[in-house]
């Protein structure tokens, strides 16, 4: 039972817990809790002052600072229902976004974000207010002004007991860039489950440092910055120009992330060691080698592993005798050879918490090898959103962990919604305090996605182990989730694709990569129009000739690229041609034609890999 009843009163309770401590760090210095506190209370009474009622939408389009978290705060104590989006996001998403919630107020990062906001503003004939958090050159309403016109009023304690479970805390659209915009409702005890259980769950407590990279209006950002306030921990505010040198200065022991960052990392180290002399690289080969062993023989010992049922005790046995003989060599070598990759980290990380997307593998081990722990974790927008997450204590590899408490998990098969037994590779539902609200205004799609019981469909693929872990097998339904955290709906890429005379039909992949991918099948007539030397060429034929690869590349990077109208991180980069075309008869459509993307990707991850490759 979640007994925090809302963000705001888990804040108070750690400031009654721990006092007043600088908590939150940034270019400009660091924000004791009182302060932080005091100055969201104060901007809640300003936001009542000029009329904002319970209930009402306020837009909060901006990134990371100090004044996001106080006005986010802010937003909720004064019974308001924040809406947040960072200023990357382009004026015609925050118009569809803000007009769908019928926003009264929005409050904006700084003087350029409003003046980009103005030019949209007739299309938000429910705006009354524009509020400035940077003050810097704003000669109009800033976040200043309202906490000094707030100042007197109620504490943030009092406004804090008024502020229910069942209140909605937030709105944080998905996916609008394609139909209609998807809001999903958070309730305030979304955010407590979350609150009361992560911390136990990864051990956090006031010793801890957490370096902040990802944007606030994200979910997972969002609640880990709640976790780490509220538990007395050290936030510091860093960006992607400053992370390398912060991650080594600031000596954090957490590192919320995107899995990107962490394979900028391994690239940047891997390309260290290909410029190296030989007998660097053959060390740290063997160096690696032996870790790697190691490690994965002390998990085996311990049980510990993604298959459906555990090591039997020959196997643990067994492995437990070659992790003791490798301890000796691993920690001479570890202590010469990965000492400098653990000193580049600060010394002191004792996790890196992975969330929106999965971990290609092969850096989940090369960290985990060289003793950085990567704690791989799982869930949604519509879960607030942690469903499951490696624990320091059960670090299993190829897996995304087990459920934090109170989360129930099921896999049901995709066709008759029976519940799987271990092993069983089907659809992922969840139940439990985390789960959404809805959708705002669809209570059709929070028809589907919810049922009578209270189960939220994910749409993703898994399978449980008898130990509890959750394995992620793929995604049901279409959104692309880049490697950066970004969704992506492919259709709305594809689009931009196939008005090409040249294209037949295009297919967009790249879960789980740092960029885009087409898969393309020719327009067979106008290619041989533009090369007649190929009119006797068959697709398959077509398909490997340079030069139509060349002349697809061209038309792709053009149609997706800068001035498409596309956001950078839809841009495609890699194209691979498909040597017939996508079918009923190949299992490659559906009888409406539709294309059936698992089973596409599937047929043709060659031609995927060699694109990438």
């Amino acid at each position: 039972m979640v007994h925090l009843a809302s963000v705001p009163a888990a804040f108070q309770a750690a400031l009654d817990r721990l006092g007043d401590r600088p908590l939150l760090e940034d270019r400009q210095g660091t924000v004791a809790l009182a302060e932080l506190l005091t100055s969201a209370a104060a901007a809640a009474n300003g936001l009542r002052k000029r009329g904002l009622r319970a209930g009402d939408r306020v837009g909060l389009w901006a990134d990371n600072s100090r004044r996001w978290i106080a006005a986010d705060l802010a937003i909720q104590l004064a019974g308001g229902i924040n809406v947040p989006r960072g200023t990357d996001t382009p004026e015609d998403e925050i118009r569809e976004i803000m007009a769908h919630a019928d926003v009264s107020f929005v409050l904006v990062h700084d003087a350029r974000t409003a003046a980009r906001l103005e030019r949209i503003r007739q299309a938000l004939p429910a705006l009354r207010e524009v509020i400035v958090l940077d003050p810097t050159g704003v000669p109009g309403l800033t976040f200043d002004r309202l906490v000094t016109e707030g100042a007197g009023g109620p504490t943030f304690a009092e406004l804090a007991k008024a502020i229910r479970p069942d209140d909605v805390a937030t709105i944080i659209y998905t996916s609008g860039t394609t139909g209609r915009p998807k809001g999903v409702v958070l309730l305030q005890r979304s955010f407590a489950h979350q609150l009361e259980t992560i911390p136990g769950f990864l051990d956090i407590g006031p010793t801890d440092v957490f370096l902040s990279i990802l944007p606030p209006w994200h979910i997972f950002e969002r609640t880990v910055e709640y976790v780490c306030l509220t538990q007395g921990a050290r936030l510091i505010y860093t960006d992607l120009r400053r992370f390398k040198q912060d991650l080594s200065e600031k000596h954090p022991t957490f590192v919320p992330s995107v899995p990107r960052v962490w394979e900028s990392v391994h690239d940047a180290v891997k390309k260290a060691l290909a410029e190296g002399s030989p007998m660097r690289r053959t060390l740290f080969g063997t160096a690696f080698a032996v870790a790697d062993r190691r490690v994965r023989a002390y998990d085996l010992a311990r049980g510990m592993s993604a298959q459906v049922h555990p090591p039997g005790l020959l196997a643990r046995a067994w492995n437990a005798v070659v992790a003791t003989l490798l301890l000796l060599p691993d920690l001479l070598l570890r202590s010469i050879v990965f000492k400098k990759i653990r000193t580049l980290t600060g010394g002191r990380l004792r996790g890196a918490v992975v969330g929106g997307g999965l971990m290609p593998p092969h850096v989940d081990r090369f960290f985990r090898a060289v003793g950085m722990p990567v704690l791989v974790g799982y869930g949604l927008t519509e879960t607030a959103p942690v469903l499951t997450v490696r624990r320091p204590t059960r670090n299993v590899m190829h897996t995304i962990g087990v459920a934090i408490p109170q989360v129930e998990l099921e896999i049901r098969d995709p066709v008759t919604g029976l519940r799987l037994p271990h092993g069983g590779v089907g659809v992922v539902f969840t139940r439990g305090p985390q789960v959404m609200k809805g959708y705002h205004k669809d209570p059709e799609l929070t028809a589907r996605a919810i049922d009578p019981n209270g189960w939220f469909d994910t749409g993703d693929l898994g399978l449980l182990t008898t130990s509890g872990d959750l394995c992620f097998k793929g995604r049901q339904k279409e959104t692309i989730v880049l490697s950066g955290g970004e969704n992506v709906e492919p259709s709305h890429v594809e689009s931009s694709i196939l008005p090409s005379p040249y294209v037949a039909q295009a297919v967009v992949v790249g879960q789980d990569r740092k960029t885009l991918a087409a898969l393309v099948c020719p327009r067979v007539e106008e290619i041989v129009k533009r090369f007649p030397a190929l009119a006797s060429a068959t697709p398959a034929e077509l398909a490997a000739r340079p030069e139509v690869l060349a002349l697809i590349k061209e038309e792709v990077a053009r149609r997706t690229g800068p001035g498409s109208g596309l956001r950078p991180f839809e841009h495609v980069s890699r194209v691979a041609l498909l040597p017939e075309p996508l079918s009923i008869e190949n299992g490659c459509l559906t009888g409406t034609l539709k294309a059936k993307r698992h089973e596409i990707v599937k047929r043709h991850a060659s031609r995927i890999e060699a694109a990438y490759g």
